[in-house]
């Protein structure tokens, strides 16, 4: 008997949160659709947790389902607040414009660009970097309930450090919006990433949700740890580059 795709990713232990299981599991096994894995440029090189997740995307594009990469060019000069103790060094625009032209050219590695079922490439910086202020928060802050997010796992070492900027806030709006922009331009339908990205990959799926834009569906992976089980990344100073 052939093995189902979701079958094949939960034998790799590529498997770890998913928003309505069944529903993912039949679109996962199912016929072709499209999902998205979010990278931040937030350095010029790839880690190993980056690695993990462009390994699940390749298999979903393997199985024919339609991939798109969005590389951070506008999250990337918020910072993830994420599982910080402080906050993010603020990168310069001309620092995040070299790093998203290195990450672009590594991604190109790991999944297929060219040929059959080609995975697209995309940068948020596209659709936020032109948008005002006041349009954002009208559109899309309205939506966001502070108590909620506040009660986030990805805002909780900040929130412990007395140190949570309204900057880091809005990081989650800003993701949740690409996850808007790429269903209603590509009808993306699920969004993947690392376990890490819970709470951010959720909003996102709430706001499709409240913009009545039909059913939309996340998937996380387990994190990569050392050791010492702490996650290995570029923050925690334990990245393996690749």
């Amino acid at each position: 008997m052939v093995k189902k795709l979701f079958d094949i990713l939960k034998e790799r232990g590529y498997v770890k949160d998913l928003t309505h299981k069944q529903e993912i599991v039949n679109l996962i096994n199912g016929e072709p659709m499209t999902f998205y894995l979010g990278i931040d440029p937030t350095a010029d090189s790839l880690h190993i947790g980056h690695f993990f997740s462009l390994t699940m995307f390749r298999w979903l594009q393997d199985f024919g389902h339609r991939g798109i990469i969005l590389i951070g060019g506008a999250t990337a000069l918020i910072g993830d607040p994420t599982g910080k103790s402080d906050m993010r060094k603020m990168l310069s625009k001309e620092e995040v414009f070299h790093n998203k032209l290195e990450v672009k050219e590594l991604v190109k590695r790991f999944v297929r660009t060219t040929g059959d079922n080609p995975a697209i490439i995309v940068d948020n910086a596209d659709w936020i970097g032109d948008k005002s202020y006041v349009d954002f928060m009208r559109d899309i802050g309205v939506h966001f309930n502070v108590n909620t997010m506040l009660s986030a796992d990805c805002y909780k070492k900040r929130l412990e450090n007395g140190g949570l900027t309204f900057l880091e806030m809005g990081y989650m709006l800003m993701q949740a919006f690409d996850f808007v922009h790429l269903n209603k331009e590509y009808d993306c339908r699920l969004q993947i990433g690392g376990s890490d990205q819970w709470s951010n990959i959720l909003a996102g799926t709430e706001l499709i949700k409240k913009f009545d834009l039909g059913e939309a569906y996340s998937f996380t992976s387990p994190l990569l740890v050392d050791s010492q089980g702490k996650k290995m990344g570029k923050s925690a100073g334990n990245a393996l580059w690749v």
